[in-house]
């Protein structure tokens, strides 16, 4: 079982829509210092209301930490249950929108888009991409994020049958 067991059909299907709470002054604040910024622009609102957005917005990073409470598609949650093959993280690809500014109201929908099959120097591997698309409350978009999920498949060895014959044989 891995996600390549995952029915096609579930491709492009939204499964999960979240509106979040407001963002607060504090939670972009906070964000930014702990990424160790110390530009006022970024920290404090009257300095940034002279900056180039004419107020407080949040980093562009702090898109990756908004999402529905679903952190996995449930696809593919129900895949790595049946199976050993858990997945991790294989990276993101973020396309940025307006900048997040304090009040904003973030929906995200999620949606599986792709599922593929790669074979690398380690074997096979299967790739689960879902797209995360963030809106703000006037239907501007945030961000777009295609967060790529990675499962590595099991060898399979070649063994000859008595026959002479190949045989596929898992390890």
């Amino acid at each position: 079982m891995s996600f390549l067991d995952i029915d096609r059909a579930e491709l492009g299907r939204e499964y999960e829509r979240a509106t979040l709470p407001p963002i607060s002054r504090q939670e972009i604040v906070d964000y930014a210092r702990t990424l160790g910024v110390t530009d006022p622009e970024w920290l404090d609102e009257t300095v940034a209301a002279q900056g180039p957005h004419g107020r407080l917005v949040a980093l562009p990073s702090f898109v990756v930490r908004l999402r529905g409470p679903t952190v996995v598609p449930p696809q593919a949650a129900e895949e790595m249950r049946r199976s050993a093959f858990f997945g991790f993280d294989a990276g993101k690809d973020i396309e940025l929108g307006v900048p997040i500014e304090v009040g904003d109201v973030i929906t995200v929908s999620s949606r599986i888009t792709d599922i593929y099959e790669k074979t690398g120097r380690s074997g096979s591997m299967v790739f689960l991409v879902h797209r995360s698309e963030l809106h703000n409350q006037r239907g501007e978009r945030v961000a777009q994020i295609d967060s790529r999920m990675m499962q590595k498949l099991p060898t399979r060895s070649v063994t000859m049958a008595p026959s002479g014959d190949a045989e596929g044989g898992a390890e």
